[in-house]
């Protein structure tokens, strides 16, 4: 009995939900997905999956078998791919997530350098503002933005970021420019509903800090959405300085209410807690690292 085998084709078996999925992704046959699951109840004497003409899932036990199995398989791949990359080129599939607008904006020319020095290695990309379970998921690497709480990753700092007001001089000519947190509310904006405050506005750090409640003109779910916005007279933002910063050095936007702008925060890279790191994921946060090494919150 090939137990190792076996476990894989048990691991795939519960994520697909299918036999014949499973097969695909092993590229063998369904009848031998099938010989090897039954091999593994047999020797372990318990019912791992229940079977019906519609759908398979795992039993209790079996479920209980596969969050054990998982990570144990995922330590054995990157122990094969820490010896492999001694003497050969990462190469295999690296999942990465980030939020959108960071990616677009700092992550992309990671990914075309790291696609043109290593060809051998597929890059699939989830860009979405939402965590992302690595596990559930099956990421290598992770953007994340904020304070942390997941103690069993590994976290590389990347840069920080922190929150500013702003808005077009154009707008500003217009309208008038707020002097005091509180007058924010009787100005048109544009909220980038990825903040979680929604339209109550936080400035400001631990005492000093001011909340106001602002009424949105326009409501987008993408940061660099609600910047193009801004640069069109759309109202005021409240937006990453990573999204703006380039726009404040050169007078397309002004940075509003200075003096009550909120902590910074880390921008981070995170992985799973692995004894053997592989090549590519090492490789990969590295060069995320070199190329965002002079992101950080800077004066305005």
């Amino acid at each position: 009995m090939d137990k190792i085998g076996c476990l894989r084709a048990f691991v795939n078996v519960v994520e697909a939900e299918s036999f014949s999925e499973a097969a695909r992704r092993l590229g063998v046959s369904k009848a031998q997905i099938s010989k090897q699951v039954g091999q593994l109840e047999a020797e372990l004497r318990v019912r791992l999956l229940h079977r019906t003409t519609r759908r398979v899932s795992a039993t209790s036990d079996g479920q209980a078998y596969f969050e054990q199995c998982r990570p144990l398989l995922g330590e054995l791949d990157a122990l094969d791919a820490a010896v492999r990359s001694s003497d050969a080129k990462p190469r295999g599939e690296l999942r990465v997530t980030a939020p959108i607008t960071f990616a677009e904006l700092y992550l992309m020319p990671v990914v075309s350098d790291f696609s043109r020095r290593y060809p051998e290695v597929s890059l699939i990309l989830k860009l979405t503002d939402h965590f992302v379970d690595l596990v559930e998921g099956r990421i290598d690497v992770a953007i994340r933005i904020g304070s942390l709480s997941e103690s069993s990753l590994v976290a590389r700092k990347l840069g920080s970021m922190s929150m500013w007001v702003c808005a077009a001089p154009d707008y500003l000519a217009a309208h008038g420019e707020p002097t005091q947190v509180g007058e924010l509310a009787h100005h048109a904006c544009v909220l980038d509903s990825n903040y979680p405050g929604g339209t109550r506005w936080t400035l400001g750090q631990g005492e000093n800090a001011v909340s106001t409640e602002v009424s949105p003109h326009i409501v987008v779910n993408s940061a660099r959405a609600a910047r193009t916005l801004l640069l069109a007279g759309h109202g005021i933002g409240y937006l990453p300085s990573f999204a703006v910063t380039d726009d404040l050095a050169q007078g397309r936007l002004k940075h509003l209410l200075p003096t009550y702008v909120p902590e910074p925060v880390g921008i981070f890279a995170l992985y799973l807690h692995r004894k053997h790191l592989s090549a590519k994921v090492r490789l990969f946060v590295d060069m995320a690292i070199e190329y965002c090494k002079d992101l950080s919150v800077v004066s305005s």
